[in-house]
């Protein structure tokens, strides 16, 4: 992907550049070009026809745009390895030239900045990114029982600087402009792309000719076209709006468990935002080979289609989250967004929070705090890596979404409910259909509330880090006093963090204590009142991890034992348990027994299951039989996961998940009981030989063992099958490292390899990467590589791709 530096208005380099007083922001390539934002561009019409079997688009793109600068006699658009045949200003032809990066239109006179013009593109592009053709070089038909078969597909993805690989444009986020797209293809397929369809015309050829437009301007990276045989079901929510939801039109199984809560959460987000919904139409699209999970494209998500689940496979890979998250971007993304990547957080941050609150309405609030705190988790391993903050262009993803969501809380945290909820509304308002940055968030809170949260967004947005407690107590005669440091790196990048924290006594005749103060030296002692009667039972330090921090916290097993029993949040019973973990286990078995036995969240269940894992007292014994017939699958999961051996006693029902609606359960139990039992692997073998699986998941763990014990070609040819171009990635990616397990090789695996090497999904092309080096490592099949490598005559970069790979 190409990146550039930005030197404009609030950017880490800033750089003003007046120009007849108007301020003006460049780009600056990598290779220290200067782009300029010279023209604003406010209405696009895209019209394409699509040949899939040549991987070719046959173009036109017209814009509408009028001059931002004083002086305007030269274009640039992005246009990588587009072949331009003709460009046009007003109608008439104008010289233009094209490089590497794209295309230089040269206008034959300055133009003038107090009018508007027409530009019109006419051009070919055969791209390798932005638009994906899945599946048309597969010469066997796209019809199978198997759902993992290659489709006949075409669909784009722009984000973040793909777009210009299919069509002339000014790629980037700060310029937005309303769309028409106009596409030409095979009447027998399904053409969707942003906005609301105009027009469907069929063409003497048998091509249908698909017209849409959008009603609002957005920017170029949120373009999209998919294509493939599709059916649609249409969910309306109460406030009106219907979401149309798309599938294969083979897979009607799957409409119900993808897209249950859709009009809910339609519901849900406009009432949360007391902003409508900003657009005229919305849809969700699966396609195949995704990259990614989804891609919020305006009025037209585009999903993986692993996401498109029956009700079996929908405890594995459930959408309800992804759903939620792609359609609050509709607002925090689409209608609103960033100026730059330094913002990008105000996209992915606010989606991540939305739909871990929507799934918070669905499935409660010990949900939402085991998510909070996998956030968390993700946030302090990526603190271990580096230390950019998260308004960072190279923040990275655990910055962007789950550290950044643990913000948005935070900020709801400490300014309250409802001015959170106002503020937000009127962010929203304020800058429709437009660009913002962090500073027009804050001040949000300022305009709206007359709340200041400078210091809170250097401390969390601007600068890395969280804040490292270390807390002490001590029961004093009427009171008790918390000592507390924190023990973080202070320097340019990481400050003593300033933060609400509020503190529990809880005494052992059920009542409480509670104080709430703010923290923000290196040292801060806090007292809780408490009588001199009263029987401590256990102190807690921030209650339901409202902050974002690492604690460390000793208390004694008696303390910890009745957290984890009667603390009323789920998260502070869970950091009970873990920290029980460092206790032997004769003193706290039979406790861990008892609460598992009354009942909780899995997050807490797995927990007293990993600390039992040895254990094999009858107590225990009990304990793994009653969760491997709990009705969570990940609790039934945790128990062959967690133990490295099976008691006997429980042997019969660890094998009885051979059958179990899990179908990730059933192969994790299947290689494990092979391999604890292999002279019983027939038989376990035998009871999942019908089984396909989640992407052949189980299917090709049966291959892959039953191979593994005895060679048998036609299985063999099954599995070497599944690493071709003729199924979905996640199947490759599976077969594939079985493949590399099993240590085969032989020409037809390494041309599939070498297909999945070069292949744009990186989730796929890694491991096969990862398979050809390690086959190759022996001189035999390095020949045999080398040989297909001379043969088969390459494209420049596949060749040199491959060259790569090999040396």
């Amino acid at each position: 992907m190409k990146k550039y530096i930005i030197i404009g208005i609030y950017c880490l380099l800033v750089s003003a550049v007046a120009a007849q007083d108007s301020t003006i922001c460049y780009l600056r390539d990598v290779d220290g070009r200067i782009r300029e934002h010279n023209v604003d561009f406010t209405k696009m019409l895209l019209n394409v026809k699509l040949k899939p079997e040549l991987g070719k688009i046959i173009g036109r793109v017209q814009y509408d745009f009028h001059p931002i600068q004083y002086i305007t006699d030269t274009l640039f658009l992005d246009a990588p390895g587009i072949h331009i045949q003709k460009v046009l200003l007003d109608g008439k032809e104008t010289r233009f030239d094209t490089d590497s990066a794209g295309l230089t239109i040269r206008f034959p006179f300055a133009l003038n900045w107090n009018r508007s013009y027409k530009l019109d593109i006419t051009y070919e592009a055969t791209p390798r990114k932005g638009m994906y053709f899945i599946g048309w070089n597969v010469k066997e038909p796209d019809t199978t029982d198997n759902p993992y078969y290659t489709r006949h597909q075409i669909w784009t993805q722009g984000q973040g600087v793909d777009n210009r690989y299919w069509f002339p444009c000014y790629d980037d986020v700060s310029d937005k402009m309303i769309t028409e797209t106009i596409i030409t293809f095979d009447s027998a397929y399904t053409v969707i792309s942003n906005g609301e369809l105009k027009s469907k015309k069929l063409n003497a050829d048998g091509t249908f000719t698909w017209h849409y437009a959008m009603n609002h301007p957005m920017v170029s990276y949120l373009v999209m076209i998919a294509i493939d045989k599709y059916a649609h079901k249409d969910y309306k929510s109460k406030n009106g709006v219907t979401s149309r939801q798309y599938y294969y039109n083979d897979r009607p199984e799957v409409v119900v468990p993808t897209y249950r809560y859709s009009a809910e959460m339609m519901d849900f987000m406009t009432n949360e935002f007391q902003v409508k919904y900003p657009w005229s139409t919305y849809a969700n699209v699966p396609v195949q080979d995704f990259m990614y999970g989804a891609m919020e494209n305006t009025t037209a998500t585009v999903y993986g289609d692993f996401y498109q689940t029956d009700e079996r496979t929908s405890i594995e890979y459930g959408y309800t989250g992804t759903n939620a998250h792609e359609l609050t971007h509709q607002w925090f993304g689409d209608y609103m967004t960033e100026y730059s990547a330094h913002h990008h957080w105000l996209h992915e941050s606010f989606a991540t929070y939305y739909s871990k609150q929507f799934m918070r309405k669905i499935n409660g609030e010990a949900y939402y705090e085991s998510v909070k705190r996998d956030e968390a988790d993700n946030a302090i391993r990526a603190d271990a890596r580096d230390r950019f903050p998260v308004a960072h262009s190279h923040g990275g993803s655990a910055r962007h979404y789950p550290k950044g969501s643990f913000v948005i809380d935070m900020i709801r945290y400490v300014v309250g409910d409802s001015v959170y909820r106002k503020c937000i509304t009127n962010y929203l308002k304020k800058h429709a259909y437009s660009n913002v940055t962090n500073h027009d968030f804050m001040m949000a809170f300022m305009e709206t509330a007359g709340v200041n949260l400078d210091w809170f967004f250097d401390q969390w947005v601007f600068r890395a880090g969280v804040p490292n407690y270390q807390v002490t107590d001590e029961k004093q005669s009427d009171r008790v006093a918390f000592y507390i440091r924190q023990t973080q790196k202070v320097d340019e990048l990481e400050s003593y963090f300033k933060m609400p924290i509020v503190f529990e006594v809880h005494f052992k005749d059920g009542s409480k204590s509670i104080r709430k103060e703010w923290l923000s030296h290196e040292y801060d002692t806090v007292y809780v009142h408490a009588k001199a009667d009263k029987e401590i039972a256990y102190a807690l330090f921030d209650p339901a991890s409202n902050v974002l921090k690492t604690v460390t916290f000793n208390k004694s097993l008696e303390e910890l034992k009745a957290q984890a029993s009667d603390a009323a949040h789920m998260i502070d019973r869970y950091d009970a348990l873990t920290a029980m973990g460092s206790f032997d286990m004769d003193v706290k078995k039979d406790f861990l027994i008892t609460r598992f036995q009354k009942g909780d969240f899995r997050r807490n269940q797995i927990e007293i299951i990993r600390q039992l894992a040895e254990d094999r007292s009858p107590e225990a014994i009990q304990l793994f039989r009653k969760a491997l017939h709990d009705k969570d699958f990940l609790i039934r999961r945790a128990v062959v996961e967690k133990l490295q051996d099976f008691p006997n006693e429980i042997l019969p029902d660890v094998e009885a998940l051979l059958s179990d609606t899990s179908y990730y359960t059933i192969e994790i139990t299947l290689r494990k009981l092979c391999k604890l039992y292999p002279n019983k692997s027939a038989e376990y073998l035998n009871r999942v030989k019908g089984l396909l699986g989640i992407n052949c998941n189980v299917r090709i763990a049966y291959l892959e063992l039953t191979i593994k014990k005895e060679i048998d070609s036609t299985l063999l040819r099954e599995l070497i099958g599944y690493t071709s171009n003729r199924y979905e990635f996640r199947t490759r990616v599976k077969a594939i490292q079985a493949i590399d397990r099993l240590d085969f090789c032989n020409e037809e695996v390494l041309r599939n390899l070498f297909n999945a090497a070069l292949y744009t999904n990186n989730r796929l092309n890694g491991p096969a990467v990862q398979a050809i080096k390690s086959l190759i490592a022996k001189p035999q099949n390095k020949e045999t590589a080398n040989t297909i490598f001379e043969l088969t005559p390459w494209k420049d970069w596949e060749k040199a791709a491959l060259e790569k790979i090999l040396n």
